[in-house]
């Protein structure tokens, strides 16, 4: 009964966005349930449950990559924390368990970018802005798929919920944890420090909590920063590298600034906000889909509507914030600036890693998103009031947020299914290698399914391991296939062939 006392005082447009926001839960939910690790979240995934195991954070342990542990570690530290109280229980449990970090911080990520919008603009455009977020793809994805970003972005989202309530020591807490996840955190901080400057007219309160907002997120990463630079020679290793000229290994060492004008740019990073992985339309002929053209036609007219209220978003006056006084200001109305400010910083970084690393990096700009989501409720909330079909509107959005979904949930099975068709090869590894063992394996998926340490294939390294994987027919983690003069090698030392699948074309041989 107080459930229903409480829901029933919501005003409309609160009743509206919980519902919203119900729904996503659910479909990130079940997405997650049928969602099989992959890509950069093997990765991390192991990285987790190495701690867990040895209860330290790894260096230059063979987790799956040619390159030591560099991430800043507190997703790492809460997968540990839900592997280990779950594989008391059961280890199966405890693998499908640690697979729901990324929804629980996509669903709180969500509910506190409607309070922040709610809180300087109103419950309305608050409404709207949690409908882009919700069901744009690119959200949709890192709430499921086992990547830092949902944790990224919801505890810059926290700052920002703290700062404009304020609760300053709690948004620099916030802020720095936003740090320790990924180091793209530290973007957030020109947005909090221009708010204070905006809020107190008073310097000596600004120049006070400025410090405060900056210094104490700072402090809170510092040791993750000292510990790089003491082992990497680089606190953000391994980016800048061409800056501070630490280790080689594996580093972004050079600008290229003809990035920005190649038309990828562009492409990858308009592809990668509708859910395309990474942003590659290779991915587009990965899986083989009746009539594929037709459907992606439509698809591409859905992206094209539904970002038509986000470019009228930037270009119009927000009038709707205008009816409602907020803090930013000493009771100023609400405007554009702030969200301008949040979008800018985070696109700065965009650009940077464009340069520095390449173009498939739509998800640096994730924590700004609520920021595009304030745009695209203001653009919306224009159309809605200024034209006469407004129910059609509201039709055509329903349908493309829908052919979202289903294509996300297209997306995940077909990609659930490519990895299952190797389900044996992976449980013949488990119940037949000993757990400590040290396989050959390229890639970083291959050692998180089989659940052994990993070398790559070189030859140093065939003295170290116990077996070797080989599937050159592996497209799923393409960076797993050997390369033709190692693979010469391998097959030259007449190694025992323990174990073949003609119909996978996966082959381990055992060394010792």
């Amino acid at each position: 009964m107080k459930i229903m006392t409480r829901f029933n005082s919501l005003e409309k447009y609160e009743k509206y966005s919980l519902a919203v926001i119900i729904i996503f839960s659910l479909i990130a939910v079940y997405l997650t349930s049928i969602y099989h690790v992959s890509g950069d979240g093997c990765w991390h995934i192991q990285a987790g449950k190495f701690l867990a195991d040895n209860y330290k954070i790894p260096s230059f342990e063979p987790l799956g990559r040619d390159e030591p542990f560099w991430s800043p570690p507190l997703y790492h530290i809460f997968v540990a924390f839900i592997y280990l109280l779950f594989n008391t229980f059961n280890h199966n449990v405890a693998n499908f368990a640690i697979k729901f970090v990324s929804p629980i911080f996509g669903i709180l990520s969500l509910i506190f970018s409607f309070f922040v919008v709610k809180k300087l603009a109103n419950s309305k455009i608050a409404f709207y802005s949690t409908l882009f977020l919700a069901y744009v793809p690119i959200f949709i994805d890192h709430s499921v798929i086992s990547y830092v970003e949902s944790m990224l972005v919801f505890f810059v989202i926290l700052s920002v919920y703290f700062l404009i309530n304020d609760k300053i020591f709690l948004s620099g807490m916030a802020a720095g944890f936003s740090i320790l996840t990924k180091y793209n955190g530290v973007f957030i901080l020109p947005l909090l420090v221009y708010f204070l400057y905006r809020k107190h007219a008073n310097k000596k309160i600004f120049y006070k909590n400025a410090f405060l907002i900056v210094f104490l997120p700072l402090l809170i990463a510092a040791p993750w920063f000292l510990r790089n630079w003491a082992i990497f020679g680089n606190p953000v290793w391994p980016f800048l590298n061409f800056i501070f000229k630490g280790l080689e290994l594996k580093s972004y060492s050079q600008a290229r600034l003809q990035n920005l004008f190649h038309p990828n740019f562009v492409i990858f990073t308009y592809l990668g906000i509708f859910g395309v992985p990474d942003g590659n339309y290779a991915a587009f002929s990965f899986f083989n889909v009746p009539y594929f053209k037709f459907l992606l036609g439509f698809w591409l007219i859905g992206t094209l509507f539904f970002i038509i209220p986000l470019i009228i978003g930037f270009f119009i006056k927000n009038e709707a914030a205008k009816k409602q006084k907020n803090n930013l200001n000493s009771g100023t109305s609400a405007n554009k600036v702030f969200f301008v400010v949040w979008l800018t910083s985070y696109l700065i970084l965009f650009l940077l890693y464009v340069v520095n690393v390449g173009w498939s990096v739509s998800r640096i700009m994730l924590p700004a998103f609520p920021a595009l989501a304030f745009f695209w409720a203001s653009g919306y909330d224009k159309l809605m009031t200024k034209i006469k079909f407004g129910k059609m509107i509201n039709l055509l959005t329903i349908l493309v947020i829908i052919g979202f979904v289903f294509t996300s949930v297209i997306k995940t099975n077909l990609a659930t299914n490519a990895w299952k068709f190797y389900q044996n090869d992976f449980d013949w590894v488990k119940s037949n290698t000993e757990k400590n063992s040290v396989f050959i394996a390229n890639g970083q998926c291959v050692p998180n399914n089989i659940e052994r340490s990993s070398l790559y294939a070189i030859n140093e390294n065939l003295r170290m391991a116990n077996y070797i994987w080989i599937n050159q027919q592996f497209k799923l983690d393409k960076r797993s296939i050997i390369e033709d003069n190692q693979l010469k090698l391998i097959e030259s030392k007449n190694y025992d062939k323990i174990y073949s699948n003609k119909r996978t074309n996966t082959i381990i041989y055992k060394i010792k």
